[in-house]
């Protein structure tokens, strides 16, 4: 018997997603790119390439229906998270699931999920929605600090405060600069730290989780 090989839908189609199209294809998998712009990287190399524009909840699902594929890969933040849930619900297999690409796509989500719910130690953080509540919560944070849109992608929006007399220009970029239509940016303190470390984490589907050296 043979096996039908598997078709995976990948939604941003940058270098990372050009590695992930040449891995899935060396599996004998079919690979659907799309982007908002054409010719992107993963396109290159992928079976069939569509230009969409990744934020509209509309055109994701009819690109999705139009395929069926067996797995539907976000790879990138700019896009309409919440059409997944609906995709899902279709019995569309989405990698990961559509709870937690919205949750890891925003930074007060995967936050307050590590933070409040997990327990997890972080660096203190506040949220603001207009420019009173920011130089409040920058005062009980003190200086330096980081603000950042809830909101973004590729660190765009992002600022290194170190004086009250920044923190206007730090909000406007962080609006300007915020994915979608959001007015809150988060607030946090600022950590010196020496080493960052990058923990590859692989979860299977009946097996245990992976976690590479």
């Amino acid at each position: 018997m043979t096996t039908l090989p598997k078709t995976l839908m990948i939604l941003g189609s940058g270098e990372l997603g050009k590695e992930l199209t040449i891995a899935a294809k060396r599996l004998g998998c079919k690979v659907i790119a799309c982007d908002k712009y054409e010719d992107a990287p993963a396109m290159q190399v992928a079976d069939i390439s569509e230009v969409i524009e990744m934020n509209n909840s509309k055109v994701l699902k009819e690109t999705i229906r139009k395929y069926k594929p067996d797995a539907v890969i976000p790879e990138i933040e700019a896009l309409a998270v919440e059409a997944l849930k609906e995709i899902e619900a279709e019995g569309i297999n989405v990698i990961p699931t559509a709870s937690t690409t919205a949750i890891t796509m925003n930074r007060d989500k995967i936050r307050d999920l590590a933070a409040k719910e997990l327990g997890i130690k972080t660096a203190n953080y506040e949220y603001a929605f207009n420019i009173e509540e920011l130089h409040q919560a920058a005062n009980e944070i003190g200086f330096p600090l980081l603000i950042k849109p809830v909101m973004s992608s590729s660190g765009k929006g992002q600022s290194l405060v170190k004086s009250t007399k920044d923190l206007d220009k730090a909000w406007e970029s962080a609006i300007k600069d915020a994915r979608g239509n959001s007015n809150q940016v988060i607030i946090e303190e600022y950590i010196d730290f020496d080493l960052e470390i990058t923990l590859l984490t692989i979860r299977q589907k009946n097996e245990c989780t992976l976690f590479c050296p």
